[in-house]
């Protein structure tokens, strides 16, 4: 019997050969610019290593040489502090160590106060990591991968299925591995991690192995303005709750769909898909 995971991963190695003869864009690692992203790790600073590029206060911090004569070299530090009914603040920092190798530590610290009953998880966060991760990468423009270990935010798609959680105080994160790579047209992400607890204290996340989460996604460009995704999710909880008890769930997920381009892995409106849902 073929897996779902099988399935999908000779569907995109299919259509990547496929696109070797086509002559739809590449989609390479994100491009160098003054833009944050969802993802602070996806932000990249290296166009600073020109003293012309910089005008703004902040640019000092976003661009620090390590080494003389090497602009690959370089940490960056950056936050985020928002104000509404609460207050949340991150810090992240960025170490490059040449272009191959990199490390990236954001932390995180939302506080609440005067909720009727008091904060929920999702609340309050005194200080903990949010993401903390060594990357290391290889390739080009037209083919490249990057491998990570650690602390990890993911958002694919329009974020219904897979997000950072942007609406409660504290973001949502995972702890394992994660390949990102790009071959021809296509940007394939693949990922093993389990979710973290949300606990109110001081680095005192930890993660949840009742729970593990895998899976593969892939898109690619069809026009200008289309693009195409192909997913396959696996998500494995020990206890989980339903309308006739607790129970083991183990869930496979396989979609393709067509959305609007825009950056980053995944946007559309309309899914197609098949749950197989073998519950025990």
């Amino acid at each position: 019997m073929i897996r779902p995971f099988s399935i999908v991963l000779m569907l995109l190695l299919a259509s990547a050969l496929a696109s070797e003869a086509q002559s739809s864009p590449a989609i390479g690692p994100p491009a160098s610019g003054r833009t944050y992203h969802l993802l602070r790790e996806d932000d990249d600073w290296k166009f600073l290593a020109d003293p012309s590029q910089r005008g703004e206060l902040w640019d000092p911090v976003k661009y620090i040489p390590l080494r003389n004569g090497e602009d690959d070299w370089f940490l960056s530090i950056g936050g985020e502090a928002r104000w509404v009914w609460e207050q949340i603040g991150n810090d992240n920092w960025g170490h490059h160590y040449g272009t191959h190798l990199r490390s990236f530590v954001e932390l995180k610290s939302g506080l609440n106060s005067y909720r009727i009953g008091g904060p929920r998880p999702i609340d309050e966060k005194k200080l903990d990591f949010q993401t903390a991760f060594l990357e290391a990468g290889a390739g080009n423009d037209r083919s490249w991968m990057q491998f990570r270990v650690g602390r990890h935010e993911l958002e694919y798609g329009s974020g219904r299925l897979i997000d950072v959680r942007e609406g409660p105080n504290v973001r949502l994160s995972f702890d394992g591995f994660r390949v990102k790579s790009g071959f021809a047209s296509w940007q394939i992400d693949g990922f093993a991690v389990r979710p973290n607890t949300d606990e109110p204290g001081f680095f005192d996340d930890a993660r949840n192995d009742a729970v593990g989460f895998w899976g593969v996604y892939g898109v690619r460009p069809l026009t200008k303005t289309i693009t195409l995704d192909l997913y396959y999710l696996g998500l494995d909880r020990r206890k989980a709750a339903f309308n006739r008890g607790v129970g083991k769930e183990l869930r496979h997920t396989v979609a393709a769909r067509p959305g609007p381009q825009t950056s980053g892995l995944g946007h559309w409106r309309r899914k197609p898909a098949t749950g197989l849902r073998p519950f025990h």
